[in-house]
């Protein structure tokens, strides 16, 4: 394409794609993902075409040439707001936290911090009323339905930020939990890393590092049954797999001494 001799970066790249008139809130300035989520998504979106294309050569003995870029890493992660634009032509906006198409489907406020609560659906909307004991939204014509609701979302959100800035997220989380209602805190990574979902499924890692001692890593999150995925060790230090390296492509370890003699290698 014209942009082809242009350099890749993550946040040009969620300018252009439209991520970034996506996220925030309304009136805001434009926000970046928090994420580099253009650059994680090509990868992933790559790693998914090399699959492809190896399993065609499997049956077919044909190898291809696998393109993809970060701008179209991200066009394709907006699913709800492209499907939204091409059914009425008017380019969606940000939202803050909440859903674009169904609520309440959003963060509220508590009396001491935040919680995401998924009345997505009517079965959940009334899940919550009735854990909320909040029984006459459920008797309120302005919210009988998801489309109600969406058409009067502002009298809707006003209510519910009022309930809960009544109690903690603690309480509320129980309550709504208990009723089968999806809900869960807004956590910081220090919360991520104390979950016992977290810890349970491995998604932080001890490894010993030859200078800074145990350090901590990101674990796997696809997980194999037959064939695991496990991390074995920490970040190289610079230059620590040289010598295996080179002897793997055969290089004798005269060679390779000579080399560090000459300062070919550091």
């Amino acid at each position: 394409g014209p942009y082809k001799d242009r350099p890749g970066f993550d946040l040009v790249a969620q300018g252009m794609s439209g991520l970034m008139s996506l996220t925030g809130f309304p009136g805001g300035p434009p926000v970046r993902n928090g994420v580099p989520i253009t650059d994680l998504n090509a990868g992933m979106y790559a790693t998914y075409g090399v699959l492809n294309a190896y399993i065609n050569r499997l049956t077919t003995g044909i190898g291809q040439h696998v393109d993809t870029s970060l701008l179209e890493a991200g066009i394709a992660s907006t699913i709800w707001e492209s499907s939204m634009y091409f059914a009425t032509g008017i380019p969606p906006g940000p939202v803050g936290s909440a859903h674009p198409l169904t609520a309440p489907y959003q963060a509220f406020k508590t009396s001491d911090g935040y919680i995401m609560v998924g009345g997505a659906n009517q079965a959940n909307w009334e899940r919550m009323c009735k854990a909320m004991d909040r029984h006459d939204l459920l008797n309120d014509h302005r919210f009988e339905t998801n489309v109600s609701r969406i058409e009067n979302l502002t009298a809707l959100i006003n209510i519910l930020e009022k309930c809960f800035a009544q109690n903690t997220t603690g309480s509320w989380l129980a309550l709504l939990e208990k009723a089968g209602v999806p809900c869960g805190p807004i956590n910081d990574l220090a919360n991520v890393y104390n979950d016992p979902q977290v810890h349970a499924r491995n998604m932080m890692v001890d490894t010993n590092h030859p200078e800074a001692g145990v350090t901590q890593n990101i674990g796997i999150p696809v997980k194999l049954s037959e064939t695991p995925g496990i991390i074995r060790r920490p970040a190289p230090i610079l230059g620590q797999h040289t010598d295996e390296i080179l002897t793997e492509f055969k290089y004798s370890r005269e060679t390779v001494a000579k080399f560090r003699f000459r300062s070919i290698l550091g």
